[in-house]
């Protein structure tokens, strides 16, 4: 494929367009992050356009600069007139890439996500602004990426073309990226020193269900000697060294699907608890060894992982074999270039891509 100008932006949600920056560059392309804001917890991008004049430059040169806009969380730089000026050069391909609370909808929600829709209204929404987004983006953009099939029935309306591709993870910049000197998922003395740690780093703690994996890790203290560890608003190096010391991690409640920390946990070698439904996953995710956990499992399920140290450690070599199949961000960069090639012409329908595999799910009407 011939190398192309990609610009990322102007959002950063969870480091994915800075892992798929990063697959990108690997794979010979002049690709690019800029921001409205700095990135949160610390996380690494190529320079800033702040302020409204900053944004509206960039809105006017990118056009004429890239090759593919590649934009994030269904904003760009200037509220679509910036999209709507490339859509009348002519140039380039444009892609809405959307990641969970920019795309979710409360009918959609309260009609087929019964866990989502537990804390649908504790984020603040504005119903009305998303789905305007979601028409303007629908109209101007070549197609959307999402990373689940509960994202695809929120954003399938508004879309002529919709990829399913897995979440990146750059797995070169984690501690354990290479050989290991022990073996992922190793136990190794902490249960003789107080009990297992269990890690969990909410980014929102009344979303992510913090309550009540709180009250779980309490039932367990009850029975047997555990270290709960949870931290919020930290930089993600410090996330990293938790987990890296951590012997179980919780990912979240509430949820119809997992999300970065949880394949950072998996990447790391440790066995991550999460609310999901497997048949919300792309078919590439199936095989998950995520720990299903609900409401009414969590505690059993932590007190279970608790007491077998094997267990443990045998999840934990699952995850990291299975991250760096499916979510390494060098193979969804793979799967993403192709998507730039094939959103050019201007398709319908919706496909599942990666690496190894281009598969349409459903034909356009």
């Amino acid at each position: 494929m011939r190398r192309l100008r990609i610009l990322h932006g102007p959002v950063e949600p969870a480091g994915v367009a800075g892992a798929l920056v990063s697959g990108l560059r690997r794979r010979g392309h002049d690709a690019e992050l800029v921001l409205m804001v700095p990135a949160p917890f610390g996380m690494e991008y190529d320079r800033l356009a702040s302020g409204y004049r900053a944004r509206a430059v960039e809105g006017i040169r990118a056009p004429l600069r890239h090759d593919v806009l590649h934009f994030h969380f269904n904003v760009t730089f200037a509220e679509y007139l910036d999209a709507m000026w490339a859509r009348v050069a002519g140039r380039p391909t444009m892609i809405m890439h959307l990641h969970g609370d920019d795309c979710r909808r409360r009918s959609v929600t309260f009609a087929h996500h019964p866990a989502r829709a537990r804390v649908y209204d504790a984020s603040t929404r504005n119903e009305r602004l998303t789905a305007r987004r979601l028409w303007l983006a629908g109209r101007l953009c070549a197609a959307a990426i999402v990373g689940d099939l509960e994202l695809l029935e929120n954003v399938r309306p508004y879309f002529r073309a919709v990829y399913v591709v897995p979440l990146p993870l750059r797995i070169d910049v984690l501690p354990d990226a290479g050989a290991p000197s022990t073996p992922p998922g190793d136990p190794g003395a902490t249960d003789a020193a107080g009990g297992p740690v269990i890690f969990h780093a909410p980014s929102h703690p009344e979303v992510k269900g913090t309550p009540m994996i709180t009250a779980a890790l309490e039932q367990v203290a009850a029975h047997r000697p555990i270290r709960p560890r949870l931290v919020t608003g930290v930089p993600r190096t410090e996330v990293t060294a938790e987990i890296v010391a951590a012997d179980i991690v919780i990912d979240q409640m509430n949820s119809e699907t997992s999300g970065i920390f949880a394949l950072e946990g998996m990447a790391l070698g440790k066995p991550v608890l999460c609310e999901y439904r497997r048949e919300m996953l792309g078919s590439f995710a199936r095989d998950t060894p995520l720990v299903r956990v609900t409401p009414d499992t969590l505690a059993r399920v932590i007190e279970e992982l608790c007491a077998d140290p094997a267990r443990r450690a045998a999840i934990g070599r699952d995850g990291y074999r299975f991250v760096r199949e499916v979510h390494d961000a060098d193979r969804v960069a793979a799967a993403v270039e192709q998507i730039y090639a094939h959103a050019a012409t201007r398709p319908r329908g919706v496909w599942e891509v990666t690496d190894r595999e281009f598969r349409q799910l459903e034909r356009g009407a």
